[in-house]
């Protein structure tokens, strides 16, 4: 059996004196060798590396060359999204802050690649000649390494077939990174052609990393979560990657055997039967209780179990239905569900998003600490004006962003992100208004008028295309607003390089949006009776059960219809591909 093994971030050519030295890679192949031989593996192996960093010092161009770039990343936080992506460099535990080497031999190493056609180029051609030369059965990439290597399946014609008969194995890896998709993989995730593909994930990994969230008969992910983050072998904290107890049972044991095919496929038919999913799901979320009985609510309540009940009448099972609320509805609680509501989603499957609550708009930093855009969020139980505590398009854009086109994930929110004021008697708005210390982030004193007005923040995408209207859809009406539902994120390339991507894969997945009001409108509770619930849903609701075969559009024309008519100022939205919304709403009402 050969190995090849491509390094990840790091000065791991330092001392190196040519193409065939492997002292860098002993530990891995020490690593390696044990797992393979303790599943039964006797036959030979044979272990070559790429070595690339001086690649990176012939085309480096100097630190400010890359600062955006490297800014841009070290925000990402990918699946980490709450947690600070300075922190690995900047803990003061370490002691010290790290230098301009330390630097530009990680974060920035990545942030280089982004940015430098050419190296990006020169990498694939060193990596053609050694696959080409080596002829590997397996091929295994940390970190960076699997950057540069996707990049040849992905970007080069020369990787089509360059390995389909070899497995690929990606640890501590950043390709579903939202720096390193919008940058350098724009679309969707793809299986290359390979015979198999694992992928090891690990929660405690800090460098960027990401889950895969594909469903591929050759594609694997294995958890290895271990204290060790992102080191490949074992630490004093724990197993790495490539020993640790999932990967020797899930990846070492198929390949050690002649029968690895079929070993993979029980494997992932094991991974598959445990964790089946049904068509239809949901998670449905309301919160009237909030801790500050000025933001208190009547309606949420009310409003998801008269969901629940437009569900079940819809064909979907009460026991696939998830219902989370009030102070069981923090952050973290909803972030879990909807990992649980998202997870294994495939085609012909449909999963439903109900919130019911506040809204909120949020002064959003970049990893510089500058305020550069603004989060649209939901208002869980316990929030507290800070990405932790707040539900951004960061928390679940990577749940939904490579689903399958064929599968349906439909978004309803009943809030607002304006905020708003209301007095004793007059209709609850559902949409708070930010104290002054944050609203103060996005002001600036005018010394020449003597009064306070709204900062100008920079574009998400100078390069979105489309009209003034579809920006404002993707970017709300500043242009620089990550909206929920809309993946902006991964939309960050110019139009132009969308429009190379292959029909096969358009770009990320978009949801069906189904949102109460317009992006500055409020949004309102009704009383029916002495019953309180969203003046949205209960319209929606109403008037889908009237014309149980109506399209989106026009469920939502109809709604629109009865706010106008009971005097609500507020326009519900639709957004979502054309070949969707324009088709009746799924699930027919039994009589």
């Amino acid at each position: 059996m050969k190995i090849l093994l491509v390094h990840g971030v790091g000065h791991s050519d330092e001392g190196v004196q040519s193409q065939t030295d492997l002292r860098y890679y002993k530990p891995w192949i020490d690593t390696i060798s044990k797992q393979l031989t303790s599943c039964g593996f006797t036959d030979t192996l044979e272990f070559d590396g790429l070595h690339y960093d001086d690649l990176f010092d012939t085309h480096y161009h100097g630190a400010p060359v890359y600062f955006g770039a490297l800014a841009e990343l070290l925000g990402s936080a990918a699946w980490h999204s709450v947690t600070d992506p300075l922190a690995e460099l900047f803990h003061p535990a370490r002691g010290f802050l790290p230098s301009g080497e330390e630097l530009r031999w990680k974060a920035g190493m990545v942030a280089q690649l982004a940015i430098e056609e050419d190296l990006r180029r020169e990498l694939r051609d060193r990596l053609v000649a050694k696959i080409t030369a080596f002829r590997p059965d397996v091929l295994a990439a940390h970190s960076l390494g699997s950057l540069i290597t996707y990049d040849l399946f992905r970007n080069d014609t020369r990787g089509a077939n360059i390995l389909a008969r070899a497995t690929y194995i990606t640890f501590g890896s950043q390709i579903n990174n939202p720096f390193a998709r919008s940058r350098i993989f724009p679309g969707q995730i793809k299986v290359p052609n390979v015979r198999y593909w694992y992928h090891l994930y690990n929660t405690q990994d800090p460098v960027l990393t990401a889950p895969i969230s594909i469903t591929d008969p050759k594609f694997l992910q294995v958890s290895a979560n271990s204290p060790s983050g992102h080191s490949p072998v074992t630490t004093q904290a724990g197993p790495g990657y490539l020993d640790h107890p999932n990967t020797h049972a899930m990846v070492w044991s198929a390949l050690a055997k002649p029968a690895g095919a079929r070993t993979f496929s029980r494997n992932l038919a094991i991974v598959s039967q445990a964790t089946a999913k049904p068509k239809r799901r949901a998670l449905l979320i309301g919160i009237n209780e909030y801790p500050d009985p000025a933001n208190r609510l009547e309606g949420c309540v009310n409003d998801v179990f008269l969901t629940s009940s437009l569900l079940q009448e819809r064909g979907f099972a009460a026991e696939d239905i998830r219902v989370v609320l009030n102070e069981r509805a923090t952050a973290q609680g909803i972030r879990e569900r909807l990992a649980w509501l998202l997870d294994g989603a495939d085609d012909g499957m449909e999963r439903v998003l109900f919130y019911s609550g506040h809204g909120a708009q949020m002064p959003g930093y970049s990893a510089l600490e500058v305020i550069d855009h603004v989060d649209e969020c939901l208002v869980p139980y316990d929030f507290a004006w800070t990405k932790e505590t707040a539900i951004t398009d960061d928390d679940f854009y990577h749940l939904y962003s490579d689903l399958p086109y064929k599968s349906r994930f439909f978004t309803m929110l009943d809030c607002c992100h304006s905020g708003g004021m209301t007095r004793d008697g007059a209709r609850k708005v559902r949409g708070i208004t930010p104290p002054d210390d944050i609203r103060h982030r996005l002001l600036e004193w005018n010394s020449g008028e003597q009064m306070w007005q709204q900062r100008k923040l920079p574009a998400l995408n100078e390069n979105f295309g489309g009209t003034a209207e579809e920006k404002r859809t993707f970017m709300g009406s500043n242009h620089a607003t990550y909206r929920i539902g809309r993946a902006m994120r991964l939309r960050q390339t110019s139009k132009s390089d969308y429009t190379k991507l292959p029909k096969n894969n358009p770009g990320p997945y978009f949801p069906v949006l189904i949102e109460a009001c317009g992006e500055e409108q409020y949004s309102y509770e009704y009383r029916h009776g002495v019953t309180s619930y969203g003046a949205f849903t209960y319209a929606f609701a109403k008037n889908l059960r009237a014309n149980p075969n109506s399209s989106f559009q026009q469920a939502l024309a109809n709604t629109n219809k009865t706010l106008k008519t009971l005097g609500y100022d507020q326009t519900a939205q639709l957004v979502g591909p054309g070949s969707v919304v324009g088709k009746p709403i799924p699930g027919k009402t039994k009589k």
